[in-house]
């Protein structure tokens, strides 16, 4: 026999073994399909891909789109597939009341699997929103609760929110009638300068420059800032993040590192540019806080309560019994809480306030109701704000979550069981992924004919 019969025999054993491994792959996963525990309606999944291809082709690629069109077709609840993980989706609120439940002792805390991405983007065991290491995630959201609740940091929203308004309304006044104000954009940019003021102490300079660009004869200095040079690239690395991380959810790692793999690289270099930049900023900040006397007070932004967590300058005072949380925190921990702070807080923020003043616009009567109460509170006064003044805005508070309701800033959140369950009159194992879908449950008819 010739070398060459030898190599097409070879070749062909090669084709054969591949294509008995893929026939198995593919006959295990239709397996565990058809034998998984509480079928439900949905796609019927490709192996490797799941439902990936349809929210592509059928949804314009967004997941949020997917989920309006199963929940549709299949109704309050239904399933679909992330590459092999089963996501069970929930659009009812009495299916989803006990694991939004926000008791720390929950079986349902952990909010995704361990993901491969997780490693690559270098936030396995970090932070708040995709931590699955229990201790770390109870201390972290018990902190971060605590900094975020205490009067001194409501305090210092309080006194920054005026001011940014005041100085939003300064250039409104200067556009006049000359060129249209795109409200929505201007909102996004007075709230990132509030979350960044608020978490890591900050003028970003977001106002100024879209003044500058909407108004380039009558420029106005930019200032620059001491700690990082581009400030203006980081606020859009932090505020593309989240879509970062819901593009390395969303896709399975092989089409990630395939045909994928350049938006998969842009991922991992704005997330390396992220990390440098605020190990640059918490140094910054924990000199600064060296330097200031014992005997004179620190400013109560969130970086700095993070920074000074369990040591003598801790400025909220907290104590943990825990050892291994007794210590202060790194730098990579004080990152990934303050992206999840910052990324999390600017579009969700400024939405919500376009979504009232769209519906105070084409409301009058409510609009008039809300400036009675105001005017209750404050009459005539041109004063600021206090905390007391707040817990009276009863009809200001309603307006808010009603507009939250009819349009939801956050669209669907996801938990993991940490045990078996009954949820929905289905017993699930643990381990089992579920999405709670906010706009199908808010829009719910259920929900509507209560109101």
């Amino acid at each position: 026999m010739s070398i060459l019969s030898l190599g097409a025999l070879d070749f062909t054993g090669l084709t054969t073994t591949i294509i008995l491994i893929i026939l198995i792959y593919v006959g295990h996963f239709y397996y565990k399909y058809f034998t998984r525990p509480n079928p439900l309606p949905g796609q019927i999944p490709l192996p490797l891909f799941g439902d990936v291809l349809s929210i592509i082709f059928q949804a314009n690629g967004d997941d949020v789109e997917w989920f309006q069109f199963l929940n549709k077709k299949y109704g309050d609840i239904f399933e679909t597939y992330i590459g092999n993980e089963r996501k069970v989706v929930f659009a009812k609120a009495e299916y989803v009341e006990k694991m939004m439940s926000p008791s720390t002792n929950s079986n349902y805390i952990i909010r995704s699997e361990d993901y491969p991405s997780f490693e690559e983007l270098g936030i396995k065991g970090k932070g708040i929103l995709l931590n699955n290491d229990i201790r770390t995630w109870r201390f972290n959201r018990k902190f971060l609760t605590q900094a975020v609740l205490a009067p001194s940091f409501s305090n210092e929203v309080l006194h920054w929110t005026p001011i940014l308004f005041n100085e939003l309304n300064g250039y409104w006044k200067e556009i006049g009638e000359k060129a249209p104000i795109d409200f929505a954009v201007w909102i996004h940019r007075f709230t990132t300068e509030i979350i960044f003021q608020m978490t890591v102490g900050l003028n970003v300079n977001a106002m100024v420059t879209y003044f500058n660009h909407v108004e380039p004869s009558k420029k106005k200095h930019i200032k620059q800032n001491l700690v990082v040079e581009d400030i203006t690239q980081f606020v859009e690395v932090v505020e593309g993040g989240f879509d970062d991380i819901k593009f390395a959810l969303t896709y399975p790692a092989f089409l990630r590192h395939t045909i994928m793999k350049k938006k998969n690289q842009t991922m991992l270099s704005n997330r390396r540019e992220y990390i440098e930049t605020m190990v640059k900023i918490i140094d910054y900040r924990r000199k600064e806080i060296e330097n200031t006397p014992v005997e004179e007070k620190l400013r109560h932004d969130m970086l700095t309560s993070l920074i000074t967590a369990n040591t003598e300058r801790d400025i909220n005072e907290s104590k943990y019994m825990d050892e291994d949380r007794s210590k202060p925190l790194n730098n990579d921990e004080i990152s990934q809480i303050l992206f999840e702070a910052i990324a999390g807080g600017i579009d969700t923020t400024a939405n919500l306030l376009c979504f009232v003043i769209y519906h105070l616009c084409h409301y009058p009567n409510v609009l008039a109701r809300l400036q009675k109460e105001l005017d209750s509170i404050f009459g005539l006064d041109q004063r600021m704000p206090t905390m007391e003044d707040l817990s009276k805005m009863h009809y200001t508070e309603a307006i808010f979550k009603e507009c939250t309701r009819l349009i939801n800033t956050v669209k669907y959140t996801q938990r993991v069981s940490s045990s078996s369950d009954v949820v929905a009159s289905y017993e699930w194992p643990a381990n089992t992924t579920f999405v709670a879908y906010m706009e199908g449950i808010h829009l719910n008819p259920v929900m509507l004919n209560q109101d």
